[in-house]
């Protein structure tokens, strides 16, 4: 009689032989459809994958699909791919290879898999979650009409853990209340390894990445990101908003923040607004288009004689109040090397200070 082998010998060796064939590499028909460069897997292709990409040799965490990491396609994962997507997403260059911007198969035979991509090809791509711990704001501003005044973009990362390694976003004005000069970083950001600011038709973008590798990041606190100068388009009493908005660049650029190798969220954002106010020269009180010993002589008079048109113009130390300080400090400036009377001064511009005084006319300024 010949060996017979038992029955949980045969059930061993089918199980053997289906585990042998699951360890065999997958063929690309039975991968998953993917976006090219959505490296987390999330639906996007955004600064939150740049930023995984460039944690190549270190371990932000699992990589769910090698072949959405591969932005430029050459088969290979490495530098190349979160540079591709930087030049693509914030320098003007050329878009990712197919499949791009909808899933797809990889068109490209190579040795890159992926079999775990998390996002649902079949439902829509979802806007990054909301993170309360992020508080973007425009500060807001007061011009003269014809004046140029600058306006912030503030930062606030709330206490309890937050960090943040890079962020982008957009800011939108309407063209016929403001014309935009510039914009450019803040100090308080301080040295980064890439930022970008680019000027368009109806506002600005910015992409700040803090370090390439997640060496720095900021911590909580209030931070100026950046500062716009626009010229002051509206009339007296007009009252513009300047906004966040996510419709600016090609690809546009949204407004993100990133905490320290990903994923994107969404930041909590506040408008600012522009308020146009009548222009003024600090100091020149008998509104003669100059500021000299007149001035004062006048301030004095005028103290118990007169009712001024602008308050503004009388108030030459800018601390709110009409009294017998401002010809004073008038005097001290002229005579005894005092300081200059605060903006605005030499040109026509608004009150930048909040107080109750106010200008109804000044006929050297429009």
């Amino acid at each position: 009689m010949g060996w017979r082998p038992h029955d949980f010998t045969h059930t061993f060796l089918f199980i053997v032989l289906i585990l042998s064939f699951s360890m065999l590499p997958m063929s690309l028909g039975a991968q998953d459809d993917f976006v090219r460069g959505d490296c987390l897997g999330d639906g996007n292709v955004e600064l939150g994958d740049l930023i995984y990409m460039l944690c190549v040799f270190c371990d932000p965490g699992p990589i769910f699909c090698f072949d959405a990491c591969d932005a430029d396609d050459n088969g290979i994962y490495t530098l190349s791919d979160p540079i591709y997507l930087l030049n693509y997403l914030f320098e003007g260059g050329a878009p990712l290879p197919a499949p791009f911007p909808s899933c797809g198969a990889d068109p490209t035979d190579d040795s890159l898999s992926c079999n775990n991509y998390q996002h649902d090809c079949q439902t829509p791509t979802p806007t990054p979650p909301l993170d309360p711990g992020f508080i973007f704001s425009i500060a807001d501003g007061v011009g003269s009409p014809g004046e140029t005044i600058s306006v912030e973009v503030q930062l606030e990362i709330v206490e309890g853990g937050n960090t943040l390694a890079a962020c982008s976003f957009g800011v939108g004005h309407d063209p016929g209340a403001l014309s935009l000069i510039g914009a450019q970083l803040a100090a308080d950001i301080g040295e980064v390894d890439f930022s970008s600011v680019q000027i368009h038709d109806g506002g600005w973008t910015t992409a700040i990445i803090i370090s390439f590798f997640g060496i720095n990041v900021l911590t909580d606190g209030n931070y100026q990101v950046a500062t716009a100068q626009y010229q002051v388009l509206g009339d007296v009493g007009e009252v513009t908003i300047v906004d966040f908005v996510d419709t600016l660049g090609d690809p546009p650029i949204e407004t993100r923040v990133v905490p320290k190798w990903g994923p994107e969220f969404t930041p909590s954002t506040i408008a600012g607004s522009v308020s146009v106010t009548p222009g003024f020269r600090r100091g020149d009180v008998n509104l003669d288009g100059t500021f000299d010993i007149g001035d004062p002589i006048w301030a004095l008079l005028c103290l118990f004689t007169c009712f001024p048109s602008c308050f503004d113009a009388h108030d030459s130390n800018d601390d709110g109040l009409w009294n017998i300080a401002d010809p004073i400090y008038m005097l001290s400036y002229l005579f005894v090397g005092g300081a200059p009377p605060p903006p605005p001064f030499i040109e026509c511009g608004a009150d930048p200070t909040e107080d109750t005084l106010d200008c109804d006319n000044f006929d050297y300024c429009p």
